[in-house]
């Protein structure tokens, strides 16, 4: 061990005696390993970001059919008990899924006419946002109506989420209460029908690019039903009888919630129990279950578009970013395992006789093997120290430059620190691996041929 020991130290010893040609070593093997590092940080930071992007984006669960048809009861309980289904909610017909919004007193010119969409209490994109779920609410005081008090007076409205750019189009803000409006045709006469909108919570851009407001699924079918000629009585919206009995009479505000919360039962109870829908949101669980949910739609003849497939893509992207990256690395290391073995074969050769003097004093073959090694395996370390701090730097430009073209600032290159230790440990075992011919050739130089020189 003591021979060891001092082989070692005369191997440093040496290697700052010919620093020049060191530092020329170390600087050849980080101007090889930095740009490597920066590439599989780039990777690895794009590829992260857009992986992570599309995984906590709920939409990336979401199912869509294309087109429209006739979903009842029955097709709605049977989704419901599939296991990879955390969200569904049937759809009217878009073209009638609209309305008109507008800030009380203002002109019918200002209003702005937005789509709507059903949610409900544990959607998940609401969810991802840490948005309330559309409700039935009080216009003044915002307090949902099963909720208000039988003695208290009050008016029913719709608490809604709208998309940024609605807000943005009607001037609203969380709290605000708009006058909502539905248009339509009947009997070759126009007529209108309003309600409250108290909008509870805007999503930011990122959650609904789109124009969207959020609300309860009876509001949906209401406006449906109301361009269809059929009376709402809930909403004490006139028109033809809808076909399932009301018995109640026009709300009245001193009764508080307790009617309008009766008169909306029966109608929702009719919506779900009775009525055919053109179309649905749903959600699955997780992202192996949308492949499952999505050759189930496949079995029924019913298209379907889901975004996960964008994923596919990235996780491809990943794949070919891999093999070129595997490609290059590949190639330069290879050449730093040339240049190191021919650098080590050279210093042998070069000291040839300062090693035989080494055999002369009795150092056994393992010290004469660890010399080479061991400053082999200090220019891989001094090497991959100095292209790990031309990374960082490289990386916080390319952060500082371009980082504001992903989602919530993220990093464009980054290495976790297993990828660093594997950097390093691959350099080390390369440069170790590279110098054990030198080092074997170290131990066969024989003392007799020192001595013949002296």
């Amino acid at each position: 061990m003591k021979s060891l020991l001092h082989s070692l130290r005369l191997a440093l010893s040496d290697y700052w005696h010919e620093r020049l040609l060191s530092a020329c070593s170390v600087l050849g093997l980080a101007a090889v390993l930095a740009p490597l590092m920066v590439l599989l940080g780039v990777q690895h930071g794009i590829i992260a970001a857009m992986t992570e992007r599309l995984l906590n984006d709920p939409r990336t669960l979401e199912i869509i059919p294309v087109g429209s048809g006739k979903y009842g009861p029955e097709w709605f309980s049977e989704l419901e008990s599939l296991p990879g289904v955390a969200f569904v909610v049937p759809q009217t017909r878009s073209i009638a899924a609209t309305m008109n919004l507008r800030k009380p007193g203002e002109q019918s010119l200002s209003q702005v006419v937005t789509p709507l969409t059903a949610t409900g209490g544990n959607d998940p994109l609401l969810l991802r946002w840490d948005r309330p779920r559309a409700l039935w609410v009080d216009e003044k005081s915002g307090t949902p109506m099963e909720n208000v008090p039988a003695t208290a007076e009050s008016r029913p409205a719709v608490g809604v989420i709208l998309s940024e750019s609605v807000a943005r189009k009607a001037g609203a803000v969380a709290g605000d209460v708009l006058e909502g409006r539905v248009d339509r045709v009947r009997a070759g006469k126009r007529e209108s029908a309003g309600l409250p909108v108290r909008v509870l919570a805007v999503l930011p851009p990122e959650a609904q690019g789109s124009d969207m407001m959020y609300v309860p699924l009876e509001l949906l079918v209401a406006t449906e039903d109301y361009r269809d000629g059929r009376a709402v009585p809930f909403l004490d919206w006139g028109g033809d009888s809808p076909d399932f009995k009301e018995s109640s009479g026009p709300a009245d505000a001193s009764a508080g919630g307790a009617l309008f919360v009766s008169r909306l039962g029966r109608y929702a109870d009719h919506s779900r129990n009775r009525r055919e829908y053109a179309s649905f949101r749903l959600y699955a669980k997780t992202l192996e279950d949308v492949n499952p949910l999505w050759r189930f739609f496949q079995s029924r003849n019913i298209e379907v578009y889901v975004k996960a497939a964008e994923l596919e893509t990235v996780q491809t992207l990943d794949r070919s970013f891999t093999i070129v990256f595997g490609l290059i690395a590949g190639a330069a290391l290879f050449g730093f395992a040339a240049s190191t073995a021919s650098s080590a074969l050279a210093g042998v050769r070069r000291k040839s006789r300062s090693l035989g003097i080494m055999r002369l004093l009795g150092f056994p073959r393992a010290a004469m093997l660890l010399f080479p090694m061991s400053q082999s395996v200090l220019t891989g370390l001094l090497g991959s120290i100095l292209a790990g701090l031309l990374y960082l730097g490289v990386a916080f430009s390319i952060d500082h430059l371009f980082a504001s073209s992903l989602p919530g600032g993220g990093r464009i290159c980054t290495l976790p620190p297993l990828y660093v230790a594997a950097v390093f440990g691959v350099v080390l075992a390369l440069s170790a691996l590279s110098s054990l011919s030198a080092a074997w050739q170290a131990t066969t130089i024989e003392p007799s041929e020192v001595i013949r020189d002296v």
